[in-house]
């Protein structure tokens, strides 16, 4: 069973989910204050944020699941029910932080367990297959936010699809990104990464411009359209770029604290959302309070992974689900010389 824990990390994903976890922490603020209705441009940064991080998200927990069903089919048979344990201990944390997490903030780990039932169909599928599910997902996710009517109140039913299928369609691209196996030599495809984000970066500009102008108005094109459209946009922009500084060496070693915030991602996500509750009773919250606050909650859990990372392979709550999915204990505590050689590799 210790061969379950002994597979190399690709130090890409954990930079991203560091990247990640300081949007949302943002994000989670500015629902719990509630205070970014009296600016325009809070609101702006809350669209902006709410529309780029947890797509990331998103798309990480389905290359996770992806790495999670190719060690398990390579080691043992079950693989299927250990997902099945695996999504619904994520189910039931989940529901534990709805309960304790502050009013406003929206919990993505049932989500991530229920949509993930939706992946498992697939698991079996070619790659090709993958891609065009995912295609189609994107398409609908659009199509459906095209479709609501340009004046009055959005349909109910129109926007569950569309919203649906954007989440399915970002853990679908994650799942099928690593059958496709693209993060085993990012370096070699910095060109068409850099062709990628500057179609994105032309959709989104083209977008922005177009909301609320008269050409929109007369092909009737609805507001949710061009969200749905920026959602998209602004997220693949921001997970290129990183994709593209982080083959420059010295960027990797720059957001170092990244990579052992992202490792313990689920830890850290979790401890955001107390830390959110202390503060708010200590000092309380108003707009400055609140990014000083963002600042000082990242502080201390940066360094509470960067000294946990160099006692142990994963976090608590990190082994805690593996010790469920496994239903075996794993050993977490690593040699002194392993954290050392961490950072001298990066």
């Amino acid at each position: 069973m210790n061969k379950l824990n002994s597979y190399p990390r690709i130090d890409i994903m954990d930079y991203l989910r560091g990247y990640a976890l300081l949007g949302v922490l943002l994000v989670n603020s500015y629902q719990v204050l509630g205070y970014f209705s009296y600016s325009e441009l809070h609101a702006k940064f809350y669209d902006i944020f709410n529309g780029t991080f947890y797509p990331i998200l998103f798309f990480l927990f389905g290359f996770g699941c992806y790495l999670f069903m190719n060690r398990s089919n390579q080691r043992v048979n079950n693989r299927y029910p250990l997902f099945l344990r695996r999504i619904s201990f994520l189910f039931v944390l989940g529901l534990i932080h709805t309960f304790y997490a502050p009013q406003g903030i929206q919990d993505v780990l049932m989500v991530y367990a229920v949509l993930g039932l939706f992946i498992v169909i697939f698991f079996k599928r070619n790659k090709w297959t993958k891609l065009i599910v995912t295609v189609t997902l994107i398409a609908l996710s659009i199509v459906t936010a095209l479709s609501q009517p340009y004046y009055g109140e959005r349909i109910v039913w129109l926007e569950l699809l569309s919203v649906i299928s954007k989440w399915l369609s970002f853990m679908m691209l994650g799942f099928t990104m690593g059958q496709f196996k693209f993060f085993e030599n990012v370096y070699g495809k910095l060109k068409y990464i850099s062709i990628f984000l500057i179609v994105n970066i032309c959709t989104y500009v083209s977008s922005f411009y177009l909301r609320g102008s008269e050409l929109s108005e007369l092909f009737n094109i609805p507001p949710s359209g061009f969200e749905m459209l920026e959602d998209y946009s602004v997220a693949f922009m921001m997970t290129s770029s990183l994709l593209i500084i982080l083959q420059w060496d010295k960027a990797k070693v720059i957001l170092t604290p990244l990579k052992f915030y992202g490792q313990m991602s689920l830890t850290n996500y979790l401890a955001q959302s107390v830390l959110l509750i202390v503060f708010s009773i200590i000092i309380g919250f108003t707009p400055i309070n609140s990014l000083i606050v963002c600042f000082i909650i990242h502080a201390i859990l940066i360094t509470f992974s960067i000294v946990w990372l160099r006692y142990f392979k994963m976090g608590p709550v990190e082994w805690i689900l593996r010790y469920f999915t496994y239903w075996s204990k794993i050993p977490n505590r690593k040699k002194k010389s392993v954290f050392r050689n961490d950072l001298e590799s990066v």
